[in-house]
């Protein structure tokens, strides 16, 4: 006869409710201890569609291609995490009211199957792209998003998704625009209030092909961490810029672009992906730093743009984690060869 400690018989209890109620087993408690995971992958720019006036690249691909083609290569990261988020610059709409500006871009409804065929949950829509087509157009994407249960956050709504039993709020502000600190304290605290464990925010921010952040993206980006951000993630300016470490949380100043159809050829091709795996240990964010970049370049041609972003192997991938050490270097972060971020003992 087998004697079973106390501790044991909860952990077969658990697992037997587990197996009967199909409840993963990726929070494990243990008498009053609760422990969870979970990880979230952030990429750049997407445009899925075009600025018709320029190319129609972006659609002829579509057409020939489908739309399980453009995250092919990447979708194997993007399904292997709990929760992937891009920045969508851009509108899913039919609307033909175009706006005044040098690009404006649109794709048809069906495209957020891209999205979904490449395993993202959550999109940001708080950038100068948005309302490329009226105001008519934001209301589409945002109608389109939600038919095809892809979140979205943009001012002062909040998505909230929950992965292995944590809740996670996403929140997103085009600070090209004006949006005061008293706004991004209000919308921290909400998150905060329903009960988020972890707190991601979005800014759509700095100079276009500026590889170094400004003193405005320093300062909106440090306040958000001091009023409960848990990562602080950017994008405008096209390029990859370097990734800060303050209060011990991480600050991706610039994703630069992913899939991007208003460009037929960058020039900088450059991209990543920044996946964080944060642990949620008796209800609260441990400040743990399991933190790493994927090198990615947008394209799987060196010469075009084939919207196809894919992972670099080998001494690409080792150029670009040099790339990043340097536009890192003054941030407190370091990066090694297999691209995890750690902490580097020089200062600003």
């Amino acid at each position: 006869m087998k004697i079973y400690s106390v501790r044991g018989k909860i952990v077969i209890i658990l697992l037997a409710l587990s197996l009967c109620s199909n409840i993963p087993m990726t929070a494990h408690a243990y008498g009053d201890t609760a422990e969870a995971s979970v990880t979230i992958s952030a990429a750049g720019d997407c445009t899925l569609g075009i600025d018709s006036r320029y190319s129609h690249n972006f659609n002829k691909y579509y057409a020939r291609r489908g739309d399980s083609y453009f995250f092919q290569k990447v979708r194997p990261v993007f399904s292997g995490d709990d929760i992937t988020i891009v920045n969508f610059e851009g509108t899913l709409t039919t609307s033909a009211k175009r706006a005044r500006k040098t690009f404006t871009f649109k794709g048809p409804k069906k495209y957020a199957s891209i999205l979904k065929k490449g395993s993202v949950e959550v999109v940001n829509l708080a950038n100068n792209h948005s309302k490329d087509y009226g105001s008519r157009s934001l209301l589409d994407t945002q109608n389109t998003m939600s038919k095809n249960k892809i979140g979205y956050c943009r001012n002062t709504t909040i998505n909230y998704q929950t992965a292995n039993g944590v809740k996670t709020a996403f929140l997103g502000f085009n600070a090209l625009e004006r949006i005061s600190k008293k706004q991004i304290k209000s919308a921290i605290a909400q998150a905060r209030s329903n009960k988020a464990k972890i707190i991601i925010v979005s800014f759509h921010w700095g100079v276009e092909r500026k590889y170094y952040p400004n003193a405005k993206q320093k300062s909106l980006g440090h306040y958000a961490i001091d009023c409960g951000a848990s990562l602080v993630l950017g994008h405008h300016p096209h390029v990859l810029q370097g990734i800060e470490q303050y209060k011990n949380r991480y600050i991706v100043y610039s994703l630069g672009n992913f899939c991007f159809g208003g460009n037929s050829n960058p020039k900088d091709k450059d991209t990543m992906i920044f996946q964080q795996t944060f642990s949620v240990k008796n209800g609260k964010l441990e400040s743990g730093n399991d933190a790493r970049i994927i090198p990615c370049s947008l394209s799987s041609h060196k010469n075009t743009n084939d919207f196809q972003p894919r992972t670099l192997f080998g001494s690409e991938k080792k150029r670009l984690i040099k790339k990043m050490n340097k536009l890192s270097r003054s941030l407190k972060v370091s990066i090694d060869s297999a691209g995890n971020i750690r902490s580097s003992k020089r200062s600003k």
